[in-house]
Formats: structure tokens, C-alpha cells, sequence
């Protein structure tokens, strides 16, 4: 299966316009205006065009604004109004397309499901709960889905922020998306009042991501108590990043650091304490979650799987 598809991400449940990449580089549709400089490379779900040298498509724009190309493959995160797979189906007749979950917030069972019904195949990020996802959005079980992770690059994030680590440990919030973890205070209180030389860290800047991961890559540890059973990109960057996120309970964090997963106090602080009185263990902590960031998160493992179902489908399995 040849690596140079022309593919496409599409979504009706963003504000985000159009763009491509090529080369690396994120480039506005409308005007050519090069944004690489913005969040987007950044980030997970909106870093997929550029395993292909593809394309973001807006589906709230105009039909007269759509890429003309032929696309082999579109991933359809279809999630507010159905209507937008007819316009998909009618300008790209040749796409094999697959529907895709971006958001929960929002969640429309009824669209979900009519894309589930009506598209090739449909895909997830969520590891620990591949079939029981689809309960949990109250949906049906797809005859054809697979898990896709939403990648991260990390010679993005690695060639940008610093990897070289102070003692602190950074306070990890979700206050805008009303995921603040309960637990954070009485965990830092704890650890400080065990003597253990660790320095906290809050952050109180701008929402803009590449702001708020340079306020945290150079801090030992990330501490989490956000209970929340999906997302966990968080956990990802933290990852290549050689920062080692303690506590949480997301997907991605349950992946990536299983032994350090919970929200309890009293566990949080032993493991913290554990992991600074313990070199050996804190390097085979990070090395796993190195090692299942390559596996499941890579570039180069998403455009993997990708390219897997893509030729199930071709093939007709």
C-alpha cells in the first residue's frame, strides 16, 4: 500500500478554517497564508493532515471553498448536522471515507449513529475502551472500527521546548473544560510537608498551548487527579517530552503511565516520593512511556494504522 494517499480530515464541530501542510508546513486554504507558526503542529487531532502532506477540511465552509482534489481516503468527524457526508459523497465519489470521533461534549447520538450506519468504517482514539466507547456516547457498536490514535510529533515539540529538567512539579488543571482534578492541593501539601525538595509550579497565563507548554517542559513532574476516562494528550506531550505525568485517569495516561494512574492522595504522594528516591525506577518509568508513545501516538504509527485500514477496506476485508 503505497505511503503517498491523498487524504483528508474533515470536521463540522470547529471553528478552525481549512488548511494543508506541506512539507511540514500548515498552509490557510483560503489564501496560502503559511500559519505553521500557530498552535497547530502543536497539538494532536489537528496534526493529522500532515501525515500526508493532506488536508483540514472545514465542512461548515462553502462548497465553493472545498479542496478540488480526488481524495483516497477521508477521515469524517461528522458530529452536528449529516447532511455534510451527502456533500462528501457527492464531491468525492472515489474517497473510501470513515467516520471519526473528535468530540464529547457535544455529543448527537443521532448524527453519530447515522455516520456510524452510512460511512466505510469508524474510528476512535481510546485504548482501554474500544466497544464500550460507543455505549458511553449511546451509540451502536460500528460493523467496522478500529482504534486510531490522534498523533503527536515529537521532533515538533522536541526540537521547540526544553528537555533539561528542574525540580519542580507542575499543577495540572483542566479548569476550562470543568475537569479540575479535586485532589491537587492536598497532594502538594503532602509532598511538601514529606521533605521532599520539589518546588510547585501553577500556571496563570494566556490559554494559548505553545504558552502553556513552555510554562511546564522543564518541570520533573506533571500532577493530575482529573478523573475523567478519556482524552489524556496531555500525557502524550508529556511523554516526548521526558516529563512524567503522576495521577489522572485518562486513556492516553493509562497507556502510557499504568502504575502511576489514580486520584487518591495518599498514592499519588507515594509514587511521587518513590519516583524521586528512585532513579532506576523514574528512568523505567519514562522509558515505557517512550516506548507506547512510538507504539501508539507516533507519527509514524498513526500513519501506520491509517494506511491498515485503509487497505482492509480497499481490499474488501
Amino acid at each position: 500500500m503505497s505511503n503517498n494517499i491523498k487524504f483528508a480530515v474533515v470536521s463540522d464541530n470547529s471553528s478552525q478554517p481549512s488548511y494543508y501542510c506541506e512539507g511540514g508546513r500548515y498552509i490557510n486554504y483560503s489564501d496560502d497564508e503559511d500559519i505553521t507558526h500557530t498552535d497547530l503542529p502543536y497539538t494532536s487531532f489537528w496534526t493529522f493532515p500532515e501525515l500526508f502532506d493532506g488536508h483540514y477540511i472545514d465542512l461548515n465552509s462553502p462548497w465553493g471553498l472545498y479542496p478540488k482534489e480526488d481524495f483516497d481516503l477521508i477521515f469524517a468527524a461528522i458530529e452536528c448536522d449529516k447532511k455534510h457526508l451527502y456533500r462528501l459523497r457527492k464531491l468525492y465519489p472515489n474517497a473510501v471515507i470513515i467516520g471519526m470521533y473528535k468530540e464529547y461534549w457535544n455529543n448527537n447520538p443521532r448524527v453519530r449513529n447515522y455516520i456510524i450506519e452510512n460511512t466505510d468504517a469508524y474510528t476512535h482514539p481510546y485504548w482501554n475502551t474500544p466497544e464500550d466507547i460507543f455505549k458511553s456516547l449511546g451509540c451502536i457498536v460500528p460493523k467496522k472500527y478500529c482504534v486510531i490514535s490522534q498523533p503527536v510529533n515529537h521532533k515538533t515539540l522536541q526540537k521547540k521546548y526544553k528537555r533539561e529538567k528542574k525540580s519542580t512539579i507542575f499543577d495540572y488543571n483542566k479548569k476550562i473544560d470543568r475537569r479540575m482534578g479535586r485532589n491537587n492541593n492536598f497532594v502538594i501539601k503532602k509532598i511538601l510537608e514529606s521533605g521532599v525538595k520539589l518546588k510547585p509550579v501553577y500556571y496563570d497565563g494566556p490559554r494559548g498551548l505553545q504558552n502553556f507548554i513552555d510554562a511546564w517542559s522543564d518541570s520533573k513532574y506533571m500532577l493530575s487527579t482529573d478523573g475523567f476516562k478519556m482524552g489524556g494528550v496531555q500525557s502524550v506531550q508529556c511523554t516526548v517530552l521526558k516529563t512524567i505525568m503522576v495521577g489522572g485517569s485518562n486513556d492516553s495516561h493509562r497507556v502510557l503511565f499504568p502504575e502511576l494512574v489514580g486520584t487518591d492522595v495518599d498514592f499519588l504522594v507515594s509514587k511521587i516520593i518513590q519516583l524521586e528516591s528512585d532513579s532506576e525506577y523514574r528512568k523505567k518509568v519514562r522509558d515505557y512511556s517512550y516506548k507506547m508513545y512510538k507504539k501508539c501516538f507516533s507519527h509514524e504509527s498513526v500513519r501506520g494504522g491509517i494506511l491498515k485500514i485503509y487497505g482492509e477496506i480497499k481490499n474488501g476485508k
